[in-house]
């Protein structure tokens, strides 16, 4: 065969379990990259385009719409992928999904009318918030369609859709933002992007997997709920403590920190890709291959484990090395005090790296009834702490809310995870790994504080010294040889 068919091969047939993953990999990694990269040019150009106030008030619309996504969702897409991928031939379930999908879409943009008339009297806001939940609604139909490439491991459709998309929301975006800048027009520019994206989904999907069913089947609607109602309420918990600051601060009438605060945590959003990245590839290999929790598979969620520690230290600390110069070159000087928020919010960062492993285990072993009452007692703090801070601290007190949340949420999970899976969280090899990595992180941030104010200097003298140190670790025995094998 020859190179070209074997690397064609590589990358569009599945064989192994390794092989899967790579592929898999190589294609949810070239999406990643293209997409954020063209997504985080759509930050700055609205932005930019809008000044602090006024986007604020999208930053505001945004968050609330948001909200309501775990509606439209309701655990949907991370059960039709576990579905899938355990046994393929629940493919039958598809037509059923998808009538639940537009129950679903009815109930959630009635909740979201409803609220709206609470939260806000603003009439142009108001809008704003239907078009932009009608949005999310429709991104949550592509999003079926992910996990269904992701069940039978063809990430290479998703990418084909992921990459469309991104071009539709910044060309739309980019219009908007030269010809017409008000935050309805930029609501209905993520609207037609996510029609248009659909559209492709529908055109890129095997026909007869977008048929709808007719009837309801009350014993498979049965089935479906009992496993993604738990995925759902923790959803919701998550989506609430995810947005409810952004939403607080616009209720508190602080619009112009809502755009200063939304901002940091848009990025935080792009700093958390590789949680993302890892989670999109890595649950299904592990969902088809839970039945046999042997030494292979514990090595195999060890190295991830240690991994995503390794990459949360480094993030974290590029954070806080770059932060300052990064928010004045890409959103000016008008979004100075994002800046301190994000470094705030870098802590949170390093803690999401660190306990996703633990969050994907509760849902590989069936044990999503733990995991919503775990996130939902984290919304209800970081709600009670939001309510507390923002009105004396503004911005900063819910950047700091959001990281108590989440160490109370590492802290649970990881009890959880020992006590309820077969796994360990805090064995000595992680626990030694994490030590290692903590230390590369302060040697890296102190290269990056002595190699000067350029950025394209900066960041890879900082991941050199972070990897030469534990390499560095790691052959002195700080380090365990197989952490990251």
């Amino acid at each position: 065969m020859s190179l070209a068919g074997r690397v064609k091969d590589a990358l569009l047939v599945n064989r192994t379990w390794k092989q899967i993953v790579l592929k898999n990999m190589v294609w949810a990694t070239l999406a990643e990259a293209i997409v954020r990269g063209l997504k985080l040019l759509v930050l700055p150009l609205v932005a930019r385009a809008f000044g602090p106030a006024q986007f604020g008030q999208f930053a505001f619309a945004y968050s609330f719409a948001s909200m309501f996504d775990v509606v439209y969702d309701a655990g949907l897409a991370l059960t039709t992928t576990r579905e899938l991928a355990a046994a393929g031939r629940n493919a039958e379930l598809l037509p059923d999904i998808l009538l639940m999908k537009v129950a679903l879409g009815v109930v959630g943009m009635s909740a979201l009318g409803l609220g709206m008339v609470l939260i806000t009297r603003d009439q142009a806001t108001r809008i704003s918030i239907v078009v932009l939940g009608i949005a999310f609604f429709v991104l949550e139909m592509v999003n079926l369609s992910f996990s269904v490439f992701r069940a039978r491991q063809r990430m290479e459709y998703e990418f084909l859709v992921r990459i469309a998309q991104a071009v539709f929301l910044l060309s739309a975006v980019g219009v908007v933002a030269w010809r017409a800048p008000t935050v309805l027009n930029v609501s209905y520019a993520y609207l037609v992007s996510g029609l248009t994206t659909l559209g492709l989904a529908v055109a890129v999907m095997p026909g007869g997997l977008w048929r709808v069913r007719r009837r309801v089947r009350g014993e498979v609607w049965g089935k479906l709920l009992r496993i993604a109602l738990p995925l759902a309420l923790a959803g919701g918990a998550t989506t609430i403590y995810m947005n409810v600051d952004s939403v607080m601060l616009g209720a508190f009438g602080r619009i112009t920190e809502t755009g200063w605060y939304n901002l940091a945590t848009r990025i935080m959003g792009v700093l958390l890709v590789p949680t993302s990245l890892m989670t999109v590839v890595i649950f299904p290999a592990f969902a088809s291959t839970v039945a046999s929790v042997d030494q292979t598979f514990r090595r195999r969620w060890d190295a991830w484990s240690a991994a995503m520690i390794a990459l949360g230290f480094y993030v974290a600390c590029a954070v806080l090395a770059t932060s300052d110069r990064v928010v004045q070159i890409v959103f000016g000087p008008d979004f100075h005090p994002t800046s301190l928020a994000l470094k705030i919010l870098a802590i949170t960062v390093l803690l999401i790296f660190m306990y996703t492993p633990s969050y994907q285990a509760m849902i590989v072993f069936d044990r999503q009834r733990l995991l919503f009452w775990t996130l939902f007692a984290a919304a209800v703090m970081n709600v009670t702490l939001n309510v507390i801070l923002i009105p004396v601290y503004g911005l900063y007190g819910s950047a700091w809310a959001v990281v108590v949340t989440h160490v109370f949420i590492m802290c649970i999970l990881f009890v959880l995870v020992e006590r309820a899976t077969p796994l360990r969280p805090l064995s000595a090899a992680l626990i030694r790994g994490a030590l290692g990595s903590g230390i590369s992180a302060c040697l890296a941030y102190i290269a990056m504080g002595a190699a000067g104010a350029h950025l394209w200097v900066v960041v890879p003298v900082g991941a050199m010294v972070f990897s030469a140190s534990l390499f560095a670790l790691s052959k002195v025995g700080v380090i365990p040889a197989r952490a990251f094998l």
